[in-house]
């Protein structure tokens, strides 16, 4: 048997034979003429699959992007212990100090950082009579759940054995979070909130059930939608008066419903606020905060009709956006702005 092809370890389970199948580097890139016999096949070292491409459309910066927008099972965390935490973190050693600069720099030129003495400040949830209306708290959780979802998935990338990626994402998200709250304290805008800590807290976790439950990711989503506002310029995650975060119930995601046209539904429950926004505080907008529920169309069930679209790189790309961003207009509310 001989095979002109490149490797590269991606899909769940590869059994072909007498294919020996044990641990790899999630790409493995050949020569554009390489010929591998069945024997030189099974002495790779591959970590739990294998996927044939053809050699020469199989490297490249397009092809490393579409690998990496392609989800990871993450769900396994039995093995997880310190030794993993470091080895996981380093192998994204180059994405944490990225976001950890691009985070120091927004923070000391948007947050005030250095303003002041270290401070604390009680903030409050939901209240009426809290700065935000709890949108700043909702903002603090989906932070959290992003960064643990973005952490995890590349580790689960860039590693040969997942298991724990999921435990050593949720770290490194807290890990973000707390510093941002650290140098919030500094901020005399700001201080050192244990609410925001908390709500951090419960994004992370979010991201965990989210990944480890079976059939949990399928079944619901939580995301942000924004509109700006008139108050502000685009800025998604601090124009408080445009966002409206939400958690869909995809019924696609049960089985009494997949091969029905019920897939193409799900029920979502949201929050907003109004005049919130220091900008619309000025405006005399009157205070608003709304909770509410709505019926929506799935958008990923629909994407997924067309596969051959799907399985290509903006294909891919959608299909990741929609998991965490909420179209507007795609949905019918009890309370709209």
């Amino acid at each position: 048997m001989a095979l002109s092809c490149a490797a590269h370890a991606d899909a769940d389970v590869f059994a072909a034979g007498a294919f020996d199948v044990a641990a790899l580097q999630p790409f493995v890139a050949l020569s554009d003429e390489a010929i591998l016999s069945a024997d030189e096949v099974s002495g790779l070292s591959l970590q739990r699959d294998l996927r044939i491409e053809p050699a020469s459309g199989a490297s490249g910066f397009l092809d490393s992007l579409k690998y990496n927008l392609e989800r990871k099972d993450v769900s396994q965390f039995d093995a997880f212990n310190a030794d993993v935490f470091w080895d996981q973190s380093a192998s994204i050693k180059w994405d944490i100090i990225a976001v950890y600069g691009l985070t120091t720099a927004f923070g000391l030129s948007n947050w005030e950082w250095g303003s002041s003495g270290f401070h604390f400040e009680n903030e409050g949830w939901f209240g009426e009579d809290t700065k935000y209306g709890g949108m700043d708290k909702l903002g603090h959780a989906f932070t959290g759940y992003l960064l643990s979802d973005y952490f995890s998935q590349r580790i689960a990338h860039e590693v040969s054995d997942s298991n724990g990626a999921i435990v050593t994402g949720g770290i490194l998200s807290m890990g973000l979070m707390t510093y941002i709250e650290f140098f919030d304290g500094f901020s005399g805008g700001h201080g050192f909130s244990y609410e925001d800590l908390i709500a951090d807290g419960i994004g992370v976790g979010f991201s965990f059930l989210r990944n480890t439950v079976p059939n949990m990711a399928e079944r619901v989503d939580f995301r942000l939608e924004y509109i700006q506002s008139d108050y502000s310029d685009f800025a998604p995650f601090t124009d408080y008066a445009g966002q409206k975060y939400v958690l869909a119930l995809k019924l696609s995601g049960f089985e009494n419903f997949e091969e029905t046209p019920l897939r193409f539904v799900e029920l979502q429950a949201g929050y907003f606020t109004q005049g919130y926004t220091d900008a619309e505080r000025d405006a005399g907008v009157e205070q608003r905060r709304e909770p509410y529920v709505a019926i929506g169309l799935n958008l990923n069930e629909f994407l997924g009709e067309v596969p051959e679209a799907r399985d290509t790189l903006p294909g891919l790309a959608a299909s990741r956006a929609l998991e965490y961003l909420q179209v507007p207009y795609t949905y019918i509310p009890t309370a709209t702005r």
